[in-house]
This record gives structure tokens, C-alpha cells and sequence, in this order.
């Protein structure tokens, strides 16, 4: 591992944990029998067939997976189908939130796994999945999401929340793979009353019998609490508003209704912007517009450890007054390769604002190195991961660069 400044970059993902023994037992909805597999993926080979209401004893734990003994037997089991036998005992410590920003191209997806402490239901430390976003595709052969979480996970497992931030393509088309493949325990989105007929088609489908989402919560007076562990503290600090006032027009009003969100756990935060503006291309940088100022204006605390550069680090945001007030160690970009008016995202000009105000900032990009790639080419595994105790931050995954090595602006050939 290599120690930069209170960041432990990791050369290689630690994925299992190991816990005490907690007793659990097959759900008595389970028909027939559920399968426990050599490791924790559905191509293992079974090693054991469950019937309901079997007793087990949980001994490990990785997302979507629980490893358990049983007639002086071992496997792993989908997490979906055991529950705890008896009260939870108090939960333990020194547990791993983990944030992985998975390489889609042009758009954003992420997945959040909240720390796991093997016990179910004690209010902390839950071990709960959460996917921010999709990316652009829909397809299931064409979307990296999906198999990302799924050779992780299982088809049909539980996504505990997911949040799609507003209504472009980019965003929302991957989580209709998603809501075809997963049963989603909380849907959110801002509620906007968007045109896009694709759009609301998704949004259609997720009352459908052919998807199984639990709960629906469009726009911010559904939202509530997000009660994802004690331990955590997760706040949606914006939203669309209800208005148009003071958004802006097509698709800088549809950016401005994105949901923002921070998540804390001890000293560590992250900050995840949608595509939620701060300014015009030609405005500038030192008058915050949009859902900048409304941040700004709200005096809330914006500051964060990691922060998920809005708008895929577009011109667009990243006021001087907005920077200075998150203060962002790590600044992370999620782009592709697209032509948008003869240029592609990220704009240096809004990363090196990031610079003017902190030398030391680091940037993780999911179009690491495709500067010389067409669009379709880009989406190449350039995943980020980073996890937390609560107090020091680790990098699992992804290349790093800082502010004396940002690239030059390449324009694509055919821009």
C-alpha cells in the first residue's frame, strides 16, 4: 500500500469480513430450497440445498452474501434469504463503508455499500446496497453496470436505495436495467415533471408487475429520513424545488433539478452532485447561479472529503465560492468520450479551478487515458472504488492524477 497525506492507496481490494457467529435461519419463504454456493457467486458450484426455516450460523460477510456453517458444513448464501434467530447483540466497530463509481461512459453510476457488522437489524452497520444513477445504457448486454453488480451480488438481489438524479439519458437509462434485474427496497428521484418520453416510460415501469419495487419517493416532500445506519449520516441537500424559478431553461433546468446528496461516516464525507450547475458556460466563476448559490445561500455545510464533480466536470460548475466552500481533497469526474458542441468532458478550465484553490486536490476520472478514444471505446473498466473506517480514506481502484499533470484538452477528431 502507498500512504499519501492521510490516504491509503491499496494495491489490491480486501473483500472479505470476518465476524463472530450469529445464528440465523432460511426464511420461512423460501420454497423448496435456496442454494449455498462454493464462493459467493452464482457460477459457483452448490455445496448444500436449504429448505426453509433451516438454522445457520453466519460467519463472514461480503455485499449481497453472507458465509454460514451449517451441518458441520460451510458455503456462502444470498443474503436475501437468512434471517437473525435471535436479538442483535451490540453492534462492533471499526467497520468499511465502501463507494465505487463504476466506469459507464458518459454518465454517472454508483454504488455505495454501507458498513456490515454480519448482524441483521440492530440499526447500524447494515451492510445496505445503494446505487446512485444508471449511466446511458439500458440494454443488458450494453450496460457495465450491470455486470458489476451482479458477478458481485445475484439476480434478484436487494438494492436497498436507489437514486436516479434526474431526467437524462445518462443518468436514469442504466436503472432500467437495474429495476429489471433487482428487487429496489426505495426508489427516489426529484419529482420534475420532465417531457422526455423515455423518461416517464421509466418512471411507468416501476409500478409495473414486472418489476419489483417496493417503495416510490417522487420529489423532496417523499423523501423523509434516509435512515441508512446510525452510524451514518446521509442528507439529501437538494432537490427540485417544485419551481422553475431560477433553474434556467431545457437542459440546464432539467440539470438544476438534480438531487445532491452527502454522506458522512466519522471525518470522512462525500459529496455527490448530479448534474447540478453553478453557472452559464460564458458566466462568471465568481457569481454562483443555479444550484450553487442555492447551496451557498442555505448556508449548509458543503464540506467533503471526496467530492462527485457535477456535470461531469462541465464548464457549467464548480464556482470559486462553491469550491472553496467544499474544500475537496479528491475531486472525482465520471465521463466518457462524447462530442457535445466540439468538445468533451471534462473542461480542464473547471478542474484547474480546483488547483487555484488547492495544489494538493487529486482526481480520479473514469475516462482515465481515453483521450484517443471514440465514444464506444471508452467504457473500459476505468472503475474508482475508495472505502473508509470513518477515519482514514483508502483507494481500492482507479489512477490518480493531480495538478501537475492534468491533461490538455484533446478534442475528439470528429467534434
Amino acid at each position: 500500500m502507498i500512504f499519501r497525506s492521510g490516504i491509503v492507496v491499496l494495491l489490491s481490494i480486501t473483500t472479505f469480513m470476518a465476524y463472530g457467529q450469529v445464528n440465523y435461519e432460511v426464511r420461512g419463504t423460501v420454497q423448496n430450497c435456496v442454494n449455498v454456493r462454493e464462493e459467493p457467486r452464482t457460477s459457483a458450484s452448490s455445496v448444500g440445498c436449504l429448505s426453509a426455516n433451516t438454522n445457520v450460523i453466519v460467519t463472514e460477510t461480503v455485499p449481497f452474501w453472507r458465509k454460514i456453517t451449517f451441518d458441520n458444513n460451510e458455503g456462502w448464501i444470498a443474503k436475501k434469504f437468512i434471517i437473525p434467530t435471535e436479538q442483535p447483540p451490540a453492534p462492533q466497530t471499526d467497520r468499511w463503508l465502501e463507494v465505487h463509481f463504476v466506469d459507464v461512459g458518459q454518465g454517472d453510476a454508483i454504488w455505495i455499500v454501507t458498513p456490515d457488522d454480519g448482524i441483521d437489524g440492530n440499526g447500524r452497520f447494515e451492510g445496505l446496497n445503494i446505487v446512485i444513477d444508471g449511466g446511458p445504457y439500458s440494454a443488458d448486454d450494453s450496460n457495465p453496470l450491470l455486470p458489476y453488480l451482479e458477478s458481485r451480488g445475484h439476480h434478484g438481489a436487494v438494492i436497498d436505495a436507489l437514486i436516479v438524479t434526474h431526467p437524462h439519458v445518462d443518468h436514469y437509462r442504466g436503472a432500467e436495467t437495474l429495476v429489471r434485474h433487482f428487487v429496489i427496497d426505495h426508489y427516489y428521484d426529484p419529482g420534475f415533471p420532465a417531457t422526455q418520453i423515455g423518461y416517464n416510460a421509466f418512471v411507468d415501469s416501476l409500478t409495473s408487475t414486472e418489476t419489483a419495487v417496493n417503495n416510490i419517493h417522487r420529489g423532496m416532500n417523499n423523501f423523509g429520513v434516509l435512515d441508512w445506519g446510525s452510524e451514518l449520516n446521509a442528507e439529501i441537500l437538494y432537490s427540485w424545488p417544485g419551481v422553475n424559478t431560477g433553474l434556467g431553461s431545457g437542459s440546464t433546468r432539467d440539470n438544476n433539478t438534480s438531487i445532491v446528496l452527502k454522506l458522512t461516516y466519522g471525518n470522512q464525507s462525500f459529496l455527490f452532485m448530479g448534474d447540478a450547475e453553478g453557472k452559464t458556460r460564458t458566466g462568471s466563476v465568481d457569481n454562483p447561479k443555479y444550484v450553487e448559490k442555492m447551496l451557498l445561500d442555505q448556508n449548509v455545510d458543503l464540506s467533503a472529503s471526496v467530492l462527485k464533480i457535477a456535470h461531469h466536470g462541465s464548464e457549467t460548475s464548480s464556482t470559486t465560492d462553491f469550491i472553496s466552500a467544499v474544500s475537496p481533497e479528491i475531486v472525482v469526474v465520471q465521463s466518457g468520450r462524447k462530442c457535445f458542441n466540439g468538445r468533451q468532458l471534462p473542461d480542464m478550465t473547471t478542474l484547474q479551478r480546483y488547483c487555484d484553490s488547492n495544489s494538493a486536490t487529486r482526481f480520479y476520472r473514469t475516462d482515465h487515458n481515453d483521450e484517443s478514444l471514440l465514444e464506444s471505446d471508452a467504457v473500459n473498466g476505468d472503475h474508482i472504488v475508495f472505502r473508509t473506517n470513518g477515519q482514514m480514506l483508502e483507494v481500492l481502484s482507479g489512477a490518480e492524477s493531480n495538478c501537475s499533470n492534468l491533461p490538455a484538452q484533446v478534442p475528439m477528431p470528429q467534434c
